[in-house]
């Protein structure tokens, strides 16, 4: 939801909407804007489900974002605007995809001077509805039925306006699409471009990590460092990655703690690393080159000693156990040092940071 600031947020309204029908065989119908909306809170929370931070931004020269920009600065009117996008949504419409409900929302927030604009290309459903007859229980079936599931919503995007201009990144989904890609008809829809590669948003959550394991380094039981091994190993191997698998793999790292205080901090410095490094409601592929084990570790002691070594032999050849405020280092070897020298006097304030 990271789209959406917390204000923002707490007070999301839609002001308007519209609703085509698109697929088909039939040409295209419009429709005049819907005088009321009604069950405002179902169509605001699946809007909530997929506000991610934006991997897009528009082309210089969108169509949709041109369209969007008139309705914005008061120069095209919102029934039009929503014809004009539902009608180009509907011609390109694809022959192998679902048919549906192409959605326009106009919403509101307590910031006068923000606005946004979403668009959902929704799928039908078969549903069967319980209603009382004559003091019994009946069903009767709904052809055409909006259902909280996830995955009835086939693609959606988001825009921010502030004052009056409508913000050049898109917040993005696209169900057919290998996230966070969105298929060729969408983004030819939208006139988008990726405007972060999966190697940034691998770095980015490289980082994510690492700072929240600092963060909650006194919850991890082999130290920062191991866990974020193992965090980058248990990532390493997903189809995809996403906020929940993050979580996940930290919550192991840490040993699956059970005090629900510290699963509650955890998760709060997960979520907010996350939201710093704009990896909200994203999801992309892993790049194992970046999220490999750590090629070099190394320690140093308040006693100024250092040990460099490989980060694969942690645990292994370099083997660390802690007894209360104790820390003993165990350098295992099967041949004769390979280097035993003096070294010239170096200053312990000289002797650089931790690692």
């Amino acid at each position: 939801m990271s789209f959406f600031k917390p204000e923002e947020l707490a007070s999301l309204q839609i002001n308007r909407m519209i609703l085509h029908v698109v697929g088909g065989e039939g040409d295209f119908d419009p429709q005049p804007e819907m005088p009321e909306i009604e069950d405002e809170g179902f169509f605001i929370a699946r809007i909530q489900d997929f506000a991610s931070d934006s991997v897009h931004v528009f082309d210089e020269h969108s169509d949709t974002k041109a369209t969007l920009q008139q309705l914005a600065s008061d120069t095209m009117g919102f029934q039009d605007a929503g014809q004009t996008l539902a009608r180009r949504f509907s011609n390109d419409h694809v022959g192998s995809s679902r048919d549906g409900a192409f959605f326009v929302f106009q919403i509101g927030c307590a910031d006068n001077r923000t606005s946004f604009y979403s668009m959902i290309k929704y799928d039908y459903r078969q549903a069967m509805e319980l209603y009382e007859d004559h003091g019994r229980n009946a069903l009767r079936r709904i052809i055409q039925a909006f259902i909280q599931e996830k995955r009835a919503i086939q693609k959606c995007c988001l825009v921010r306006v502030t004052d009056g201009v409508v913000n050049d990144e898109v917040s993005a989904i696209d169900r057919m699409g290998k996230a966070p890609d969105l298929t060729d008809y969408f983004k030819s829809f939208l006139q988008v471009n990726r405007n972060r590669t999966d190697q940034e948003l691998n770095r980015s959550l490289n980082e994510a990590i690492r700072s929240t394991l600092e963060f909650c380094k006194h919850h991890l039981p082999d130290g920062a460092a191991a866990a974020l091994d193992l965090v980058r190993e248990h990532l390493r191997g997903r189809e995809n990655i996403d906020e929940e698998s993050v979580r996940e793999a930290i919550f192991v790292a840490a040993g699956r703690p059970e005090n629900e205080e510290v699963q509650s901090e955890i998760e709060k410095v997960t979520n907010r690393e996350m939201r710093r490094k704009r990896l909200s409601g994203v999801t992309f592929k892993p790049d194992p080159q970046i999220l490999r084990r750590a090629p070099r570790r190394r320690i140093r002691t308040a006693e100024g000693v250092a040990i460099e070594f490989p980060g694969d032999q942690e645990q292994r050849a370099v083997v660390k156990t802690i007894e209360g405020r104790t820390t003993t280092i165990t350098i295992t070897t099967s041949q004769a040092l390979v280097e035993d020298v003096t070294l010239p006097y170096k200053p312990r304030d000289q002797a650089g940071p931790v690692v």
